[in-house]
């Protein structure tokens, strides 16, 4: 706990705690810091959309070869049966970047709640009361006003800090790695989507197969049908990404460009007009994601229908060529798939840094600065609280 009580401030230490102060209600409404945050947030919840999408293309490629059956002459082996852990791993990867948006959108919002007026004259309010504290009795009152506008200063910068600190940290060390495994699972979707479903039918007579036979080719046609609003959806997707990618890109230069004054101090109308495309891009990615969510959903319900029916039939034979063809695309997969297994990975570690260690250590910052601002365990305090209520409401009732 800080011991202020009885302090003087007089002469140059009395200058300095003035200064302070003052530089402090300068930063608040100049925005700096909060411009940066606000760019960081920005920046790391495009990223984030822009691999969200890439998940979401790769569980739909997944899903179009999941059928696929490959006749090894010995064995028979379905490509979905391979690719089922790799779907699920997608699945969880997914579940992974949806917190991490919320959780940096969520910082994004108390970064700019905490940038409104309110806070900014609160500040102001608490730090002119603590300067005139000052002159008052040598500065001997102003315990209380210090800690008060330590809080709130507190409450003002700490979100701020947090998220442009993450910024930094993220650019230095995190983005560029995220980027290479964002690329890596790209490509390896890229390869999966590339082999070209061709099932095996059995060829046999018997009743029971050919209603089976007949289940299947009716699920097959709904399927096909799906399968080209989903190639569709696809394209709108890969477009959508790809601009997206282009206004990233291009806003990156025009933020090289800028000079010291523009990119701290004032306002640069073909910065903010770029800034505008690319969050309206990623809202129209975001858009297209949602519609190919819908169908994989539909052709995975399909799948699975599929799936069980054909596991109702015996495998017919295929020529030795064909499956050594297929089985080739098979290990092609395999590598592929083992590929995307490690950049998945290596990617939901990266996004769990961003969205639950550094709220974390925001959280423990906010309870150790109370703390030591008032002396005070906020946790205690919460509890003696509750405790006094709950004993207020037994003596009522």
């Amino acid at each position: 706990m800080i011991n202020l009580d009885n302090q003087e401030f007089t002469g140059r230490r009395r200058q300095a705690a003035v200064l302070a102060v003052l530089i402090i209600i300068a930063f608040s409404w100049l925005n700096i810091i909060d411009r940066k945050a606000q760019e960081y947030a920005d920046e790391a919840i495009v990223q984030s959309l822009s691999i969200f999408g890439t998940l979401r293309l790769a569980n739909a490629a997944i899903s179009v070869i999941k059928t696929v059956e490959v006749d090894a002459v010995i064995a028979s082996v379905q490509f979905g049966q391979m690719l089922d852990p790799v779907d699920d791993l997608i699945e969880d990867a997914s579940s992974v970047l949806k917190m991490s948006i919320g959780s940096l959108i969520a910082q994004k919002i108390l970064g700019e709640i905490v940038a409104t007026n309110f806070f900014k004259l609160l500040l102001t309010v608490s730090g002119a009361l603590l300067i005139v504290s000052f002159f008052l009795g040598q500065g001997r009152q102003s315990a209380f006003l210090i800690k008060a506008f330590a809080l709130v200063g507190l409450a003002r910068f700490l979100v701020v800090l947090v998220v442009f600190l993450n910024g930094i940290v993220d650019q230095a060390f995190v983005s560029e790695k995220t980027s290479s495994e964002h690329k890596g699972i790209q490509a390896a979707s890229a390869s999966i989507s590339s082999v070209s479903p061709q099932g095996a039918a059995p060829d046999d007579n018997d009743p029971a197969v050919i209603e089976l036979k007949e289940q299947i080719q009716s699920l097959n046609e709904d399927r096909e049908a799906l399968q080209e609003s989903l190639s569709i959806t696809q394209a709108k997707v890969a477009d959508a990404q790809a601009d997206l990618d282009v206004s990233e890109a291009e806003l990156a230069i025009i933020r090289k460009e800028l000079g010291l004054r523009e990119r701290y101090f004032s306002e640069n109308p073909e910065y903010d007009k770029q800034k505008a495309s690319v969050e309206q891009r990623a809202s129209a990615l975001s858009g297209a994601l949602n519609e190919l969510d819908k169908l994989v959903e539909r052709v995975d319900s399909i799948d699975e229908q599929l799936e069980a029916l054909a596991g109702e039939l015996n495998g017919g034979g295929k020529g030795f060529f064909a499956s050594a063809r297929e089985m080739t695309d098979l290990s092609r997969i395999q590598g592929k798939a083992e590929q995307m297994v490690d950049s998945m990975l290596n990617l939901m570690a990266l996004l769990t840094l961003k969205a639950v260690v550094i709220p974390i250590i925001f959280l423990v910052l906010l309870l150790k600065g109370f703390s030591y601002i008032w002396g005070i365990d906020a946790r205690i305090l919460a509890v003696q609280q509750w405790q006094s209520a709950k004993g207020e409401l037994t003596n009522k009732a």
